[in-house]
Parts: structure tokens; sequence; C-alpha cells
């Protein structure tokens, strides 16, 4: 991976403020990164699943309303 010398000093430094070397800080960050994303696609699964409707159709504009009255 190759970054900028602006991104390979903010990744040092926050790495070296979290005690951790910047390979492990990128590793960490990209795992969560990973892991957040499948959670949410997930949870957007099981909401279109119990609506009936696809996760396209869900996200459309409108479509997270709560059927109130």
């Amino acid at each position: 991976m190759t970054f900028t010398s602006a991104e390979r000093a903010a990744i040092t430094a926050h790495a070296a403020v979290l005690g951790l070397s910047a390979d492990e800080y990128i590793r960490q960050t990209a795992v969560d990164r990973a892991l957040s994303w499948q959670r949410e696609r997930d949870a957007f699964q099981a909401m279109a699943q119990r609506r009936g409707c696809t996760v396209e159709e869900l996200v459309q504009r409108g479509c997270l309303k709560d059927d109130v009255g």
C-alpha cells in the first residue's frame, strides 16, 4: 500500500499515541471498518426481509419512515 507523506505521518502519529506500529494500526483499522460494514449490511438485510422488500427498496428516500398513523 502506498500512502502520501501526509497520510503516512498521520498514521504513524496516531499509531504511536495508541502504542501500535503503523502496520498494526493499519491492520486493526481495516478489520474494524470491514466488520462494521458487515454488521451494517446484515442489519439492512434483516430489516428489508422483515419489511418484505429488498435492501435497495429499503434505502430509497422515505422508505425508512416508521409506519405510524
